[in-house]
């Protein structure tokens, strides 16, 4: 049983782990690698998390660490560095939970894929990449033409939040806070409005408000984003049907990595907010003719269906809206997404 904890890039305990791992290296291949020192030489914001691996009695057994690739490796692209594992504690998975740690840090960066490297002198290495879904990858960087180096690569799937609620919940400026707080972060994140995506007349007879259209674009544009580097999205939309959850999966998969894995939450604001939130905001016509009844009706329709994964109060306290920051915090933790000031990125 080990425990895995990010730690900062200068800890002694990983850099002593690290020379283990170059003498390792020099006795196999005859000579270390060269770029043993790429951690003094990062740019800034190119590090998602060092981790270093301890027993039941504290003592360091292993370290891996996950970077933004500085290679041609695709847009998007991490680097695995560093994965090592004491040879007196091999044998009991220990390298699989630390790659499971890394994986966790790119997905949660919006990393869309994960490449590295090894060599053909470390069966076991080679091995234990293939056992957790690594296909071969051409060699990059500073490993081209090099007969000894074999690269790998993991392409991650998408990961959605949906800001589920009825109008006046405070939908689309939740959404906009937790952009701006994953994007200061460094997170590779888009936001889509996704009413935009469907707001079009006439509307078919059997879908009233165009969800058909709506994923058709999302699977247009999902490719685009991918292609741009971007795993997280972030979505203001409504969930009405049951199948809601099944279509943002659909619309954001990819061939190789598989359907995108989405969250819902849903924001709830009390009737006398709503009402308020909208005659402000809304022509007096429209409010009046259908935004007044349909807040209330669609509330009662995704309260019915319970498709979310948490519900997160958007009210408002002492006659003021709650701060949208902080809203944002707490719909991001309600679903184990980053959270801003609580943790590192990873």
């Amino acid at each position: 049983m080990i425990s895995v904890e990010s730690v900062a890039l200068g800890d002694p305990r990983a850099r002593a782990l690290w020379e283990e791992q170059q003498s390792e290296i020099e006795g196999r291949y005859g000579e270390a690698d060269h770029a043993a020192d790429f951690a003094d030489h990062m740019a800034p914001g190119d590090l998602l998390a060092s981790f270093l691996a301890t027993d039941a009695g504290g003592e360091p057994v292993g370290t891996g660490l996950v970077r933004w690739s500085p290679y041609p490796t695709g847009a998007g692209s991490v680097e695995v560095k560093r994965l090592f594992v004491r040879p007196q504690h091999r044998g009991h998975g220990h390298s699989r939970v630390i790659m499971g740690a890394i994986e966790r840090a790119a997905w949660r960066a919006g990393a869309v894929r994960i490449v590295l490297e090894t060599g053909n002198e470390q069966p076991e290495a080679i091995a234990l990449y293939r056992r957790i879904g690594y296909g071969e990858f051409p060699q990059f960087g500073p490993y081209l033409g090099d007969p000894r180096s074999v690269c790998f690569v993991k392409e991650l799937p998408a990961r959605v939040l949906v800001f589920n609620g009825t109008m006046g919940a405070g939908k689309t400026s939740i959404m906009e806070a937790a952009y701006g707080l994953l994007a200061d972060a460094g997170a590779h994140v888009a936001q889509i409005d996704a009413d935009f995506l469907c707001e079009a007349q006439p509307a078919a007879a059997n879908d009233r408000f165009n969800e058909r259209l709506l994923f058709a674009n999302l699977a247009a544009v999902a490719p685009n984003y991918r292609n741009a580097g971007i795993g997280l999205f972030l979505l203001a939309r409504p969930v009405e049907d049951p199948r809601g959850r099944d279509d943002f999966a659909r619309a954001f998969g990819h061939s190789v990595a598989g359907p995108a894995q989405v969250a819902i939450v849903r924001l709830e604001a009390s009737e006398a907010t709503r009402q308020s939130r909208l005659q402000e905001r809304e022509p007096a016509d429209f409010y009046e003719a259908f935004a007044k009844a349909r807040t209330g009706e669609l509330a009662a329709s995704i309260a019915e269906l319970d498709l979310d994964d948490a519900v997160v109060w958007n009210d408002v306290v002492d006659n003021q809206d709650r701060d949208r920051y902080e809203v944002a915090r707490e719909v991001l933790a309600a679903v184990d997404w980053w959270v801003a000031g609580a943790e590192p990125l990873g």
